[in-house]
């Protein structure tokens, strides 16, 4: 057959034959992995059991926490766990998550910086010689005590403890708390948002320091607004100094103690204990190379959680918190859970996959910074909030907020640490529009008020309590 058409004619159809019985085969594995099944007619003919593209519905919005969960899998056996402790955190883990719960998500599996740690923590409470500790990093979102006060209140109602934990020494943006009352003179305030007057090798954990402008004193009184604020059992003062300081603590005003710490370049600690409701620290003597961090009240036992709100903080600054001094503080007041909590002054509507991912880079390093410092402890990343902005159909999620959250999410994934999805326990896109309807939000469409951080913080307070199955 010499006929140019008929030879093409014949070897099309002979492809077309071979490729439809190609279809016929069985499934092949090549190596562990399954090939995908030869179909010449997947473009016309639907697969069985799926709709063409005409009839397919839409697929329903996951809320991130739900990809989450899909892409999460099975890990093998830790090294140490015994046999009782592997089936105590299987039977845990296939726990049905109650209805309107949002759950931590926890990658560490037993890793150092996965949330074990810290449930062990809470269960172990009343062996351990003090209480267990949550230091709670995040912008305005939380300042003022808005939320963590809600979660200290559970906690302690539930697992024991008092006092309000952090206090900064003089005044700041944090300070105006209802959860303590805070009269102070003599301190000059340094932080990581006033740049003129800022050195980041003096920074304490809080991304703050305070210097003393002659003789200083600190008092702190409880107030009724939570239950657990009024009293507390133990008050401390937390520096550096190079030595010629006198401090005394007096526990209710009255009596307390003297001390004169010698210079060195560690973090150390003056404190008081006894049953009281307001305490008094008077400073006098001391120099240029003294700094002062922060004061405490809490209880002896129980839980404590300190509020580190940072106005207009981002998070990528606390990777400049010299390591040394974290170091410090992990052995003069070490904590049991980090939580890292931004995102609001991250995301906006020009947010990128590039930005976010230069984002998530970042936080890294800093997470890597608190592993190191901190290796026994469990740290949370809390995604970003809802936040409103004004469109043609009315208030609706910024955009950036739900791309920020994804990054969060992977932060936490491959940083092997804990995930709380503050989206979804807000209920996910546009919620921000329903708590400032219901009068829980301000009409920034950004910044929660007290009623909004008692509802979130219950939300975080559920989920805690439920992965530590108490």
């Amino acid at each position: 057959m010499n006929n140019p058409t008929a030879r093409t004619f014949i070897l099309v159809a002979s492809i077309v034959i071979i490729l439809l019985f190609m279809h016929l085969l069985p499934t092949i594995t090549v190596a562990g992995t399954e090939m995908r099944p030869v179909n010449i007619l997947s473009d016309v003919i639907p697969e069985v059991g799926e709709k063409s593209a005409e009839e397919k519905p839409a697929e329903k919005p996951q809320s991130m926490l739900a990809k989450l969960k899909a892409e999460e899998k099975a890990e093998e056996n830790p090294d140490g766990l015994t046999d009782e402790e592997v089936a105590e955190q299987q039977r845990r883990a296939s726990r049905p998550v109650p209805k309107g719960l949002t759950p931590i998500v926890d990658y560490g599996n037993n890793a150092p910086g996965g949330m074990e740690s810290f449930y062990k923590a809470l269960r172990n409470r009343n062996s351990m010689h003090r209480p267990v500790r949550i230091a709670y990093y995040g912008d305005s979102f939380i300042e003022s005590d808005i939320l963590t006060c809600e979660l200290r209140e559970l906690l302690q109602a539930k697992l024991g403890g008092s006092g309000a934990g952090w206090i900064d020494c003089g005044r700041t943006t944090n300070s105006g708390r209802p959860t303590i009352k805070v009269q102070t003179s003599g301190f000059t305030s340094h932080s990581v948002m006033e740049r003129k007057s800022f050195t980041s090798a003096l920074q304490g954990l809080s991304q703050r320091y305070f210097t003393l402008s002659g003789p200083a004193s600190l008092t702190l009184t409880g107030t009724t607004w939570k239950a657990h604020n009024a009293n507390w059992s133990r008050a401390a003062l937390y520096f550096k100094t190079n030595g010629g300081l006198t401090i005394k603590g007096m526990p209710n005003g009255q009596g307390g103690e003297t001390f004169q710490p010698q210079a060195s370049d560690e973090v150390q600690m003056a404190s008081v204990s006894a049953q009281m409701n307001s305490v008094k620290w008077s400073i006098t003597g001391g120099g240029s190379g003294d700094n002062f961090y922060c004061a405490v009240v809490e209880g002896l036992k129980g839980v404590t959680v300190d509020n580190l709100a940072m106005r207009g903080c981002s998070g990528l600054t606390l990777a400049n918190i010299p390591e040394a001094t974290l170091k410090s503080f992990a052995k003069a007041r070490p904590y049991d859970l980090i939580v890292i909590q931004f995102g609001l002054n991250a995301a906006g509507p020009s947010s990128t996959d590039k930005s976010c991912n230069h984002y998530k880079g970042q936080m890294a390093k800093m997470i890597q910074l608190f592993k190191r410092c901190f290796p026994g402890t469990s740290i949370l990343v809390v995604g970003v909030p809802d936040r409103g902005q004004r469109a043609a159909g009315g208030v609706q999620t910024m955009k950036g907020i739900e791309l920020l959250l994804s990054y969060q999410q992977k932060l936490a994934q491959e940083e092997k640490v804990g995930f709380f999805s503050m989206f979804d326990a807000m209920g996910g896109r546009g919620s921000m529009g329903t708590f400032v309807k219901n009068g829980w939000a301000g009409k920034d469409y950004t910044h929660i008020n007290m009623k909004g951080g008692n509802f979130l913080g219950k939300k975080l307070y559920d989920a805690i309590i439920f992965g530590a199955d108490l």
